[in-house]
């Protein structure tokens, strides 16, 4: 049990108790507002005048426990952001003498423990990208991409520095999750680092024996009830998310199965209509011919409404989308061709360019194709937020599946819910 010393304030002559330890510097008298030097002889060093004292549940001198340690109230901080002075938040200075110090932060009925750590390395910090830091094997984001100033307000209690109104502090807020949260904070040439939990108001409020009347509990919005839930569920295995990658993976491919969409023989000019049944993948057109002077002796267009999309023939190609490809050599005999071509119907036009020749050629389109080319970038981003998903409390795997389905709606629609039933399924699983 912490000792209690009494004194008299110099300015009012209030009792004034001192139950703070060694470290305490000033105390501020609740009732004329006087801010005293203990290591000067009682000096009063200035007054909080004409102060506006919000409303709080907490008081100096109540005690608690919070994680299984007592503690007690002994000062009281009212701050407010530099650009906003109606940004108002009470920290309160809690003493153990077992545990030495911490805060209790309290702002609209969220209640926060906060506690200052020393091992974060601040020269990597003053040093590096301050977006993000690392800490604990967690990783903490920069809130609004930028630090702000506080200003202080008003003062009560016991302190372990000298206060003063106006004074401000440099903070920069990092977020892990709703929960969990660092602040750097600099005044003059000195750099804290605080760890910060939110807490279960009505467990704090219950220790410390407030009253009903003055418990305030702030009503989560909508999203900050999905991230407690998120956050609070136990996620899913290592496994789980590789099996979820791979049905992805498989589903993707399946989906994007060749389809043959035309299959012709020509021995003259000629004309034939395909229709492209889905434009996530690619269409692919091959030409073969028994020998390269019948290759040689065609030309290949795609029209679609009376606009040529694409041309080739031995000596050139032409595309719309202003991809300029090389076309066949001349000891070649055969084509393949890669379009990206949007759901509908086209126009396939085949022109012989010696009417003396008897060569033949064939045409196969397939609609549906991938190419490791052209899917790979998409797999590696989507196996970055696999790993992400995993390593990272900051993003939730929820994403990552999220991007798996966006690209299932692309594809097909009953994929799509396909995919939704199966999740589904595997999370109502996995939460046993």
């Amino acid at each position: 049990m912490s000792r209690v010393y009494s004194i008299k304030c110099p300015n009012c002559a209030a009792p004034l108790k001192l139950i703070g330890g060694g470290r305490v510097e000033t105390v501020t008298c609740e009732y004329c507002h006087s801010v005293i030097d203990l290591n000067d002889n009682y000096k009063i060093l200035y007054r909080f005048r004409n102060v506006k004292v919000p409303k709080v549940p907490f008081k100096i001198g109540m005690q608690g426990k919070i994680e299984g340690v007592e503690w007690t109230i002994i000062g009281w901080i009212v701050y407010r952001e530099e650009e906003d002075r109606d940004s108002k938040w009470s920290e309160f200075l809690l003493f153990s003498p077992l545990y030495g110090y911490a805060w209790l932060i309290y702002e609209d009925g969220v209640i926060s423990f906060s506690r200052r750590v020393r091992d974060l390395d601040l020269r990597v910090w003053q040093k590096g990208n301050k977006r993000s830091i690392f800490y604990n094997e967690t990783h903490y984001f920069l809130e609004d991409g930028e630090s702000y100033r506080t200003v202080i307000d008003f003062v009560q209690g016991e302190l372990t520095w000298i206060a003063k109104r106006g004074d401000k502090i440099e903070c920069w807020d990092y977020r892990a999750d709703s929960k969990n949260s660092i602040t750097i904070e600099q005044s003059y040439d000195e750099l804290e680092v605080y760890l910060t939990k939110r807490l279960n108001a009505r467990e704090v409020y219950s220790s410390f024996s407030v009253d009903e009347k003055e418990q305030i509990i702030k009503k989560p919005t909508a999203i900050e009830r999905l991230n407690e839930e998120l956050e609070t569920k136990k996620p899913p295995s290592f496994y789980g998310i590789v099996a979820i990658f791979i049905f992805l993976l498989a589903t993707i491919i399946y989906s994007g199965a060749n389809r043959i969409i035309l299959s012709e023989s020509f021995n003259n000019s000629g004309t034939a209509i395909f229709r492209v049944t889905s434009s996530a993948f690619l269409t692919e057109i091959e030409i073969k011919a028994d020998s390269h002077k019948a290759l040689n002796d065609y030309s290949l267009t795609v029209e679609r409404g009376g606009k040529k999309i694409f041309y080739i023939d031995s000596g050139k190609v032409y595309d719309s989308k202003k991809r300029l490809n090389s076309s066949w050599s001349n000891s070649a005999i055969g084509a393949k061709i890669y379009l990206k071509l949007d759901r509908g119907q086209y126009l396939l036009k085949v022109r012989k360019l010696d009417p003396l020749s008897t060569s033949r050629i064939y045409v196969k389109i397939e609609d549906r194709v991938i190419r490791l080319d052209y899917i790979a970038p998409l797999f590696v981003i989507i196996l970055i937020f696999l790993i992400m998903a995993f390593f990272s409390k900051r993003v939730s795997h929820l994403f990552f599946i999220a991007i798996g389905l966006l690209i299932l709606w692309s594809v097909s629609p009953f994929l799509f819910l396909l995919s939704l039933v199966i999740f589904w399924l595997y999370y109502k699983e996995d939460k046993k």
